[in-house]
């Protein structure tokens, strides 16, 4: 997906002249915020379920959504962990 614009396939930010002067922001914000969840909670799928079982399918709308949602619990990491890591 292009999100630039050059190929329209996305045009969120705009395209040409007038495309959007905090794309490289938002991209970056984008990234680091997917980054600090990976890094600040643990993951799991519920008991009993395979990646394989999930429906990853999507309905399009104002915005992009799954067509059946479904929630995976988090587990915030122990305090202790992440102050080990941050110093």
């Amino acid at each position: 997906i292009d999100v630039k614009g050059r190929d329209y396939e996305l045009t969120l930010f705009g395209a040409g002249r007038r495309i959007c002067p905090g794309l490289p922001l938002a991209v970056k914000t984008v990234s680091l915020m997917l980054a600090s969840l990976l890094y600040s909670f643990d993951w799991k799928l519920p008991n009993g379920i395979v990646s394989e079982d999930l429906d990853m399918d999507e309905t399009f709308g104002i915005t992009l959504h799954k067509t059946n949602p479904y929630a995976i619990p988090v587990k915030k990491k122990r305090a202790t962990y992440l102050t080990i890591c941050n110093n």
